[in-house]
């Protein structure tokens, strides 16, 4: 089941706690769950009768995503105090998240029956907590219920129009509904949400949720730099306040600051240092690409909760990532053997990609192939992989397979296809001798390859009389020459490529009769590499050896004679 979006309506400005009990809470807000946990356990022992220790002990669980033990909680908290309302409203958020209407309907009825009975002489801060809590359950879970949650905030602020929460409750309400009516668009009016966050903050100035949520509300806006203000703001508040440091985190990384990001994010860990978190940390030390350092958080963090399947999967891609091909098949092996043992996580396309070109890059190329195409047909967006497999039959040498995938990858791609995926096309159509729709492709890919030239030349060679050639290939190998001879980077770039292209012009002007510009190439050729046989050989003709050689053979074709 989805976690329990952890929006923690966790009063400690409203309510006077018991030192221990407060202690307990702030590490619940402070997304200390285990911690919190084991707290809770020792004061519900010495006080197995104070209903709030249950319900904040299901709360805590809760949070933490693991909803059985919340939901034991509550119902213990129930049969130890049934007077007190907070765990009926506990076991009806439990029913809405589980989807079971009716327990919800049923226990938030109950809750609200005990809160409104004047004889029960209910606190008012235990009634806002309350009708707060239930609100933020039809927010923040998963299936939204906004009429019903207006209701039961603005039912809450009645109790204190002085505290804060109320309004960032207030203020998430507006935020979420807006975000589900206008998100896809991009349409979006949040100045609901600020109004009623800047509201919470002028009642408690340092009270961080508060300022964290008037960060979090100008992201979708990608105000990044005035977001990043509030959740400075939060940290200055509370210094231990880790929900603003992994906001912090995720905010610098959607913003490429990726150094910072990781540096904010180990502020969390440090705050929350537990096997959850190294294991989130090592998670999103990945997200940012650092996939060297991933390794190494990867693998400290994994041995903590070595059943966790989702350490395998990223150790499988960042190993891919590093070159330790051997690791990496290792580790999406086993991370393919938990998936499938227990049928979660779902195998999705990149688990297919990866696994595929780890069996290619450690000799199993056939089976590498087919597990991409699985891929690709798990993921119709990974038109790449016709790439990866294309690659991998091209390196094998089994161009004719390597062009069907090509081929297929344009035709996936249909106007978004890119003249690099046309040069691959023409390369391997090329060396499986189909010239013609070689020379196709590369007449496509020249817009952005000029070296697209050279192999357009070599195809029309092909397609020409080789004995005594006609001249099909002398526009492309010309236009070649002239782009090669750019600057002395390209020349010594393409250097093998123009001793080909000017030897071919040698020969073909030769044939011609052509001896100036014959004379010209092969001249050229010995510029390049001065020994070159065909050059030296072709010089010594004695009707080559004559001529002048004064033709520009690297500004363009010669005049016809």
């Amino acid at each position: 089941m989805k976690q329990f979006f952890a929006f923690l309506g966790v009063f400690i400005t409203t309510l006077s706690f018991a030192q221990t009990k407060e202690a307990a809470v702030v590490k619940t807000m402070n997304e200390r769950y285990e911690l919190a946990a084991a707290e809770f356990k020792k004061l519900i022992a010495a006080n197995p009768a104070d209903g709030d220790l249950y319900f904040y002990a299901g709360d805590n669980y809760l949070y933490w995503g693991i909803i059985d033990s919340s939901e034991m909680m509550f119902r213990q908290g129930i049969e130890k105090s049934p007077a007190n309302p907070l765990n009926y409203v506990g076991l009806g958020r439990i029913g809405w998240i589980k989807g079971n209407e009716a327990l919800n309907t049923a226990q938030y009825a109950k809750a609200i029956e005990i809160m409104s009975t004047k004889s029960n002489k209910v606190d008012k801060k235990i009634q806002q907590i309350g009708y707060l809590k239930m609100a933020e359950t039809y927010v923040q879970a998963e299936k939204k219920n906004f009429e019903k949650a207006l209701e039961y905030i603005n039912k809450a602020i009645t109790f204190n129009e002085a505290d804060a929460e109320a309004y960032v409750q207030l203020g998430d309400y507006y935020l979420t509904s807006e975000m589900e009516k206008n998100g896809k668009s991009g349409m979006l009016n949040l100045s609901l949400a600020q109004t009623q966050y800047a509201k919470a903050s002028q009642l408690n100035a340092s009270y961080p949720r508060a300022l964290l949520a008037q960060g979090k509300v100008l992201v979708p806006a990608r105000n990044w730099d005035a977001a990043l203000e509030y959740f400075n703001k939060a940290i200055a508040a509370d210094p231990n306040y880790a929900p603003a440091y992994r906001e912090k985190a995720e905010l610098l990384y959607k913003a490429g600051r990726n150094n910072l990001a990781v540096e904010s994010y180990a502020k969390y860990l440090e705050l929350n240092n537990n096997c959850r978190v190294q294991q989130r940390y090592a998670s999103f030390v990945f997200e940012t690409k650092d996939y060297k350092k991933a390794v190494t958080e990867l693998e400290k963090a994994t041995p903590c909760n070595a059943e966790n399947p989702f350490m395998y999967r990223l150790l499988g891609y960042s190993y891919f990532e590093t070159g330790d091909f051997a690791k990496g098949l290792q580790n999406i092996n086993k991370f393919f053997d938990m998936a499938q043992a227990k049928n979660y996580p779902k195998l999705i396309g990149s688990d297919y990609a990866y696994k595929g070109k780890l069996l290619a890059k450690n000799g199993q190329d056939s089976l590498g192939v087919l597990t991409i195409i699985k891929a690709i047909e798990l993921d119709s967006s990974y038109t790449e992989g016709y790439s990866d497999a294309a690659g991998i039959y091209f390196k094998a040498k089994k161009y004719s397979d390597a062009a069907n995938l090509y081929d297929k990858k344009i035709k996936a791609l249909g106007s978004a296809a890119t003249p690099l995926d046309y040069y691959y096309l023409g390369q391997a159509l090329y060396f499986s001798k189909e010239y013609q729709k070689s020379d196709a492709a590369f007449a496509v890919a020249v817009s952005k390859y000029p070296d697209s030239n050279f192999w357009r030349g070599r195809c029309n060679f092909k397609l020409d009389n080789q004995e005594a050639p006609t001249g099909l290939a002398n526009e492309f190998f010309h236009n070649f020459v002239k782009y090669g001879f750019t600057d002395t980077k390209t020349t010594e770039t393409n250097k093998k490529f123009l001793v080909e292209s000017l030897s071919y012009l040698g020969f073909y002007y030769a044939t011609q009769k052509n001896f100036d510009c014959s004379k010209s190439a092969w001249a050229k050729v010995l510029e390049l590499d001065a020994t070159n046989e065909k050059a030296k050989i072709a010089l010594t003709d004695a009707e080559i050896s004559a001529a002048v050689g004064t033709c520009d053979i690297v500004a363009g074709p010669a005049p016809k004679e």
